[in-house]
């Protein structure tokens, strides 16, 4: 979830929307250095059922920076991205896997609990990601719009039997979702 503290030091970084091309070339870096770092250490961190450590890894940092460097006059979808990944899906880990409870009806593998964890988590951290990176500053509604929106689908996705790596489900799910939502309740 480390990651997930990107946001923060965005938002201490002082910097203008569209992004310029010095930060973009920072996130860049940033990402590639994430990458190799999960890519050096995946086997420790891994699910004992993911095999493919380029999808996860993948999945997870390039879904950022791609919604980062498409969208640069709007880097909230980015921040909002990475924290559904971050705290959204890893809480939904970490949750179901420490609280247990009902199992999901579509997927026995996953729980209500890590479900609602998702979607509380990431929906709350996204919203705040989102709404501390706006320029000019969102309005709180919007944020928690894009952000619980983002999460609930991504969450969803996330949740469905696949055997695409979920990191990439979310990655797109959050991404597409945000994007749409942001584009009616605010504007592109």
């Amino acid at each position: 979830m480390s990651p997930g503290l990107l946001p923060i030091a965005s938002y201490i970084y002082p910097h203008k929307d569209p992004l310029s091309p010095t930060f973009q070339a920072i996130a860049f870096g940033v990402m590639v250095t994430i990458t190799t770092s999960l890519l050096w250490r995946y086997k420790t961190i891994r699910r004992a059922c993911e095999q493919t450590e380029l999808s996860a890894v993948f999945g997870y940092a390039w879904s950022t920076l791609l919604t980062l460097l498409l969208f640069p006059w709007h880097a909230e979808l980015g921040m909002l991205v990475l924290a559904v990944l971050a705290f959204g899906d890893g809480m939904a880990t970490t949750c179901g896997l420490l609280l247990r409870g009902p199992r999901l009806p579509w997927n026995p593998e996953k729980t209500w609990s890590g479900t609602c964890a998702f979607v509380g988590f990431g929906g709350s951290l996204s919203s705040l990601a989102y709404w501390a990176e706006s320029q000019p500053q969102a309005s709180w509604l919007a944020s928690l719009l894009c952000g619980f929106s983002a999460a609930m689908i991504a969450a969803i996705a996330e949740s469905l039997p696949s055997r695409i790596n979920d990191n990439v489900r979310v990655g797109i799910a959050s991404a597409v979702t945000a994007v749409t939502v942001h584009a009616v309740v605010v504007g592109l």
